[in-house]
């Protein structure tokens, strides 16, 4: 898990300013980030009885395993059964403007193609931290990710510069602020934080949902 402080909160926000450095803004939208851009990306029954919310980044890899052996249980035996509706906010950690760069594509993929390039995102973070590590060519990386999600050419330039698009993340940072988030992966159900580690594991996020499920079916 990586924890960090408010200076990191700070470097998050500046580094959604940097991401366009040199660049003109756009002022519009890219591929189908129309209208999403700047709300939260839902997936699952709106009337769910709980709410799942994860503040992470791509580029974490404590936040790696979770999306790796957490989340496709969740998915697939909560979301898809009505049971959940979860919410992923971005947080960009360090490298925080490579992670905003991923976390930008992903939202200009759209919000109906969102979770899957945020899968590409982390299925290519081990590649692409040990691009960071060595000096290599991280921008052809990040360009190849963009064009395997539908985001190809100029385009690629004008996600990075849109304005709502870095809107959302901004959001997105605001809100983990107020939460307190001081690590990532952060994981929220129906508003409290989950505290511990028994969450990052499935058989462990299992157990605390049916729990919770078990005690709303009581009331």
């Amino acid at each position: 898990m990586i924890r960090f402080s408010r200076r990191s909160t700070l470097a998050a926000f500046a580094a959604l300013a940097l991401t366009a450095c040199g660049q003109a803004e756009t002022g519009g939208n890219v591929a189908d980030v129309s209208g999403p851009a700047l709300t939260d990306i839902v997936i699952g029954e709106a009337d769910a009885p709980i709410t799942i919310v994860e503040y992470a980044s791509w580029t974490c890899p404590a936040c790696l395993q979770f999306h790796t052996d957490v989340i496709p249980m969740l998915k697939s035996d909560y979301v898809e059964t009505g049971k959940v509706k979860y919410i992923f906010r971005e947080f960009p950690t360090p490298p925080q403007q490579i992670a905003v760069a991923g976390f930008s594509l992903a939202r200009c993929s759209g919000a109906g193609n969102y979770h899957k390039t945020l899968d590409s995102l982390f299925g290519a973070q081990t590649d692409v931290l040990n691009l960071v590590r060595s000096g290599g060519d991280v921008d052809a990386a990040l360009r190849g990710l963009a064009d395997q999600n539908g985001i190809s050419g100029g385009e690629f330039d004008e996600c990075l510069s849109d304005t709502e698009v870095r809107g959302a993340l901004v959001e997105a940072i605001i809100k983990a602020d107020a939460q307190g988030v001081n690590a990532t992966p952060t994981v929220f159900m129906n508003g409290q934080k989950l505290p511990g580690y028994d969450w990052r594991s499935a058989d462990g996020m299992k157990t605390i949902l049916d729990a919770k499920l078990a005690e709303l079916d009581a009331e």
